[in-house]
């Protein structure tokens, strides 16, 4: 049976094109379509090749007329029953995530623009954190995310954690004239002959200032009087808005003759004036956060009959001008400033370069091209080559321990579209994108006063549930505390989660001891729960961890299958030359606290002593907080000595790992070297007074290239981790 998408927009179905090609595309991927929409303001039949609902709304503006929108967009999913919903912005964002949760369905949710940063609601607070709230609620829930540039989608993934597609505004791929090089011998007759058709003067430079979009204060008024600086141009004003009145009058006040107003075409007429003018302007003023992230689609359309730009430096639209060479940027926006822009680009060798590079651009920005984007989502709502990895925590810098594992997986994902989904327990705001995959980011549930819960409960949230129910294509959850989401695809055990637990509980005090004795029971009881229902394929990351699964008998026997992570070999050939002790950790874990603190101790205080993570407390000294993955490995190679800690002996340290790849000297607490052949490679210690006597010790000896060699020896064995005894 053909699977139907519902694409919500409260926009004009008639002149809404990004809608049409979205929902077109959709079709032609053998989906039943329907589009729902309101009969506003053109009540006209629609032709179209999938299906149209528009409903008859009582009010046209203000908010009784969003209100019953959204009353009639809601009744209107209902009866629909989509299995898939799009909604476009956020208008229609709130009804369709109801009932994509409520449905356990996939939503995907296009945002035209940063619709916050409007400049209609940035003047109206109390709107504003209405229209806020309703972002708030929908876009978490969102499974597939689009928006039309990437200042946006960063914006959003700063905001909410997640990434963004990006699909532009530009037009379907043209019949061009000229090949992707842009050369166009007959430019200059195709011009003159689409001038005679439409009535144009053939001996004057023509300026064209075209959309649907020509509004007060967007730049038409310094055109308009620049084209008075100019009699030797003809300034060509095609489409509508709220600014034509006043232009109107301001050219026929001021007795300006070489200004036409053309009024609304339909968009072949619209095209055919585009393509006779010399020069297409777009001069947007930066007046709201909207406008400076916009991209118009009259640029694209300039691009595409190969004419150059002059362009105000909104972001977005300078970005593209200047990328590609179509034209020109102004560092102000004024009459004379666009009137000399506009000659300084019509001299001859520039001007040839510019319509050059305007047209090879035309080759880029079209339909054909933006038009994968959606493809590519496609492919991971059907789960086509697509990937779904589920990490505990975020992966944010710096990456060690079970992030390296999860970022390993990642990279090991070849050929096909990752999506990792990961959990934190602050905002949804990233400090930086994880941009070598899509990422989904997942708020995890808290209780009041900040309150931990049972720890695999807190990420068995609505929201998770329903996103694992909707995900098609490979899955793999990492960690038991993924593990409540879903029972099959792929566990990934990184060690016993209640054995860890447990001596975590022997080396804390207080309330957090009691907190981890009951997250061990809590654990201990889930593990034998998930043995018995587990209908997926398990791995281990150590034999020792498999044997620990499979002694509970399981439903879902474990394998081992040794880290993903491809840790690169870099150790150093020459001694350091500082007396750098590095110590690496998530601090606020108790063993990770507890080398913090121990290190501290020392007297006489260690020499060159350095920390390098994340939730140290504050005041730590010497301390690098959340170093980038490059600053990391520069530590490791600028280091002296490496610290590796550790109060069991559960699954690999994987900082023990990157130590022997990267490091020189390395002194380890016995519990981290358990049943691994190290040789003389490392130092260990069970005490603190062992452990300064090895630092010591470590520091008076020699590098030199023979012991990069046996280091070498011993860290090949590391590529693939060996069994642990």
């Amino acid at each position: 049976m053909q699977p139907t998408v519902v694409l919500s927009v409260i926009n004009d179905l008639h002149s809404d094109q990004r809608v049409h090609r979205t929902a077109t595309l959709w079709s032609e991927r053998g989906y039943r379509v329907v589009v729902v929409g309101r009969t506003y303001p053109n009540p006209a039949p629609l032709q179209r090749p999938y299906e149209t609902h528009r409903m008859v709304c009582r009010f046209n503006r203000g908010p009784l007329f969003y209100l019953e929108f959204q009353v009639r967009l809601w009744f209107a999913l209902k009866r629909l029953r989509p299995d898939v919903y799009l909604a476009n912005d956020l208008d229609t964002l709130g009804p369709n995530a109801w009932w994509a949760m409520r449905r356990a369905k996939p939503l995907a949710y296009d945002s035209h623009e940063y619709f916050l940063g409007a400049p209609e609601l940035e003047s109206r607070p109390l709107v504003q954190r209405l229209w806020r709230g309703v972002e708030r609620y929908g876009i978490p829930r969102t499974d597939f995310r689009v928006t039309v540039n990437p200042s946006i989608a960063d914006q959003y993934a700063r905001e909410y954690g997640s990434t963004w597609d990006v699909v532009r505004n530009v037009p379907l791929a043209a019949e061009l004239p000229w090949g992707p090089d842009g050369e166009w011998p007959d430019a200059a007759v195709r011009m003159l002959a689409v001038r005679a058709e439409l009535g144009l003067p053939a001996d004057k430079t023509l300026w064209i200032l075209q959309g649907a979009g020509i509004n007060v204060d967007r730049g038409a008024e310094e055109l308009v009087d620049a084209a008075a600086l100019c009699p030797e141009v003809e300034l060509v004003v095609v489409g509508s808005g709220d600014a034509i009145p006043q232009l109107q009058q301001r050219v026929t006040v001021r007795g300006i003759t070489n200004v036409r107003f053309v009024g609304r075409v339909p968009r072949e007429e619209l095209l055919r004036f585009t393509a006779a003018a010399d020069l297409g302007f777009s001069l947007d003023k930066p007046k709201s956060q909207n406008y400076r992230w916009s991209l118009p689609n009259k640029l694209f359309d300039y691009v595409q009959a190969g004419i150059p730009v002059v362009a105000s430096d909104l972001v977005e639209v300078a970005r593209v001008v200047r990328e590609t060479g179509a034209g020109t940027v102004l560092t102000e926006l004024t009459p004379s400033a666009i009137a000399a822009a506009a000659r300084d680009l019509m001299q001859s060798a520039t001007y040839a370069a510019a319509s050059q590079a305007a047209r090879q651009a035309a080759h880029r920005y079209h339909w054909g091209h933006e038009a994968q984007v959606w493809h590519r989502l496609i492919d991971r709502l059907e789960g086509r080559a697509t990937h779904h990895i589920w990490s505990m925590d975020r992966l944010e810098p710096p990456r060690y321990g079970g992030t390296l594992e999860v970022l390993g997986h990642v990279r090991s994902a070849v050929g096909q579209q990752v999506v990792l989904h990961a959990f934190t327990r602050r905002p949804l705001a990233q400090p930086s994108a994880f941009a070598e995959v899509q990422v989904n980011v997942i708020s995890r549930r808290r209780l009041p006063f900040n309150l931990l819960p049972w720890i695999v409960q807190s990420r068995q949230t609505r929201i998770a549930q329903h996103q694992a129910a909707v995900q098609r294509g490979a899955v793999t959850y990492h960690g038991l505390h993924c593990s409540g989401l879903a029972s099959d695809g792929v566990l990934r055990l990184h060690n016993p989660e209640s054995a860890y637990y447990a001596s975590l509980a022997r080396h804390a005090r207080g309330l957090k001891r009691a907190y981890y004795r009951a997250e061990a029971w809590a654990l201990s009881r889930w593990e034998r729960h998930l043995a018995a229902t587990w209908q997926g394929s398990v791995e281990a990351i150590t034999p020792a961890d498999a044997e620990a699964w499979n002694a509970l008998r399981p439903r879902s026997a474990a394998r081992w299958v040794p880290p993903h992570h491809p840790f690169a070999e870099r150790i150093p050939l020459h001694p350091a030359t500082e007396p750098l002790v590095l110590a690496v950790g998530k601090f606020s874990v108790e063993e990770n606290a507890a080398a913090l603190n121990g290190l501290l101790a020392a007297q006489p205080p260690l020499e060159g002593l350095c920390f390098a993570g994340h939730n140290a407390p504050e005041g730590t000294p010497h301390y690098l907080d959340r170093p980038s993955d490059e600053a990391l490995d520069a530590l490791y190679a600028k280091a002296q000595v490496v610290v590796v800690h550790a109060e069991h002996a559960l699954g690999i340290k994987f900082k023990l790992i990157q130590a022997l790849l990267q490091g020189r000297h390395i002194v380890a607490h016995e519990f981290a070297v358990q049943g691994l052949d190290l040789g003389e490679r490392v130092i260990t210690y069970r005490t603190w007074d062992e452990a300064y006597a090895a630092i010591r010790s470590a520091q008076q000896r020699p590098w030199t290239a023979e012991h990069a060699e046996r280091a070498r020896e011993v860290a090949a064995r590391f590529r693939s981790v060996p069994p642990k005894a």
